[in-house]
């Protein structure tokens, strides 16, 4: 007997179904899904310098920029819609100083009503966790005077059921790594002392999320600050630091959070990573970098969603950056107790 899929979801309907158990998709647990060639990111594809103030301020769609108001040089054909299958998540990025909270709402491909806060933190990218397939409105709450703010896209892309694990990944159909790659780095007494930096190649192309270390010569005299570099570039907010007169065997690890899309965190297959020490005292330690081919984060487990919890569903952040190209595909085990997710937050 044929097997039927929907692929026909209206923006003005809710097709969500809680505690849903049965797709005909979804083989014993397992889906996969066909996630399209969306385009590039676009970082003020949708609001572009809007006002920020120390007045609360909002925007709709007469306010959309031209790549999101359905023109011809618009993203999809209609105003206001993503073009993933299943949506894609946003980001937001401020003015020097700014601090607004931005509550985003919109609708998922199902087309439930969802929100979303995203705080601004000055002129760095910030990214949402949710997948919109629609953005209406932002609300922008009172902050530092005088900013602006920008909202876009990013690369990290909906599911369309609830996600407990990635089983398989291909670009343009050819399959991919995407189980995380652990890479090994020795720090030695000259390096740890002399502050240089050492990199070794990556094996696989994706996003630096881990990093961990262990004293292998005792260290003393200084503390030692070590922050994981791709390049010569440091990758932002992932670093360990090694205290004066720490013992052998001694562990300090620090970990991205989990939906931190940073683009100093991407590295390509075989591109230099490793470790940036600012030297000083004596001692030696390895380390171990952590990096995911494929960034996943599961559907939410959370009772009741938030404004700032995980996709309900989960997402992928694409190991190749979406460039109106590439097809991506990714097989994952579904929960067939909840194939939906639970209910979107919608303030």
């Amino acid at each position: 007997m044929a097997r039927v899929s929907a692929d026909n979801y209206p923006r003005s309907i809710s097709q969500y179904v809680p505690n849903m158990e049965y797709a005909s998709d979804v083989i014993g647990d397992e889906h996969i899904a066909y996630l399209g060639t969306p385009a590039a990111a676009d970082p003020d594809g949708i609001w572009d310098g809007v006002s920020a103030t120390n007045s609360a301020t909002s925007y709709n769609s007469s306010n959309y920029k031209n790549t999101f108001d359905g023109s011809a040089t618009s993203l999809t054909t209609t105003a206001g819609k993503l073009d993933a299958p299943y949506g894609r998540c946003l980001t937001a990025t401020g003015s020097a100083g700014s601090d607004h909270v931005m509550t985003i709402s919109g609708r998922d491909y199902l087309g439930q009503r969802m929100q979303e806060n995203i705080t601004l933190a000055g002129t760095v990218i910030q990214y949402g966790n949710k997948a919109f397939k629609y953005v209406d409105s932002v609300a922008i709450a009172t902050g530092a005077a005088s900013d602006t703010a920008d909202i876009g896209w990013g690369n990290r892309l909906g599911l369309p059921y609830k996600a407990e694990s990635v089983t398989g990944y291909s670009e343009d159909d050819v399959n991919k790594p995407h189980q995380p790659v652990e890479v090994a780095v020795e720090v030695d007494g000259v390096r740890y002392a002399s502050g240089a930096d050492v990199v070794v190649p990556s094996p696989v192309a994706g996003q630096i999320t881990g990093v961990r270390s262990i004293q292998t010569t005792v260290g003393n005299s200084a503390v030692n600050n070590n922050t994981v570099v791709v390049g010569s570039t440091d990758v932002l907010g992932l670093a360990v630091q090694l205290a004066d007169d720490q013992a052998v065997g001694t562990g300090v690890s620090d970990e991205a959070t989990t939906d931190d899309d940073q683009v100093t965190s991407t590295v390509a297959k075989y591109g230099a990573i490793g470790i940036s020490s600012d030297g000083g005292g004596t001692g030696a330690a390895n380390f171990l970098i952590t990096v995911e081919p494929v960034t996943f984060v599961a559907g939410d487990d959370t009772a009741t969603q938030t404004a700032t919890t995980e996709d309900t569903r989960g997402t992928i952040l694409p190991t190749s950056a979406c460039n109106g190209s590439v097809s991506y595909e990714c097989r994952f085990k579904a929960d067939t107790s909840d194939l939906h997710g639970i209910e979107q937050f919608n303030g």
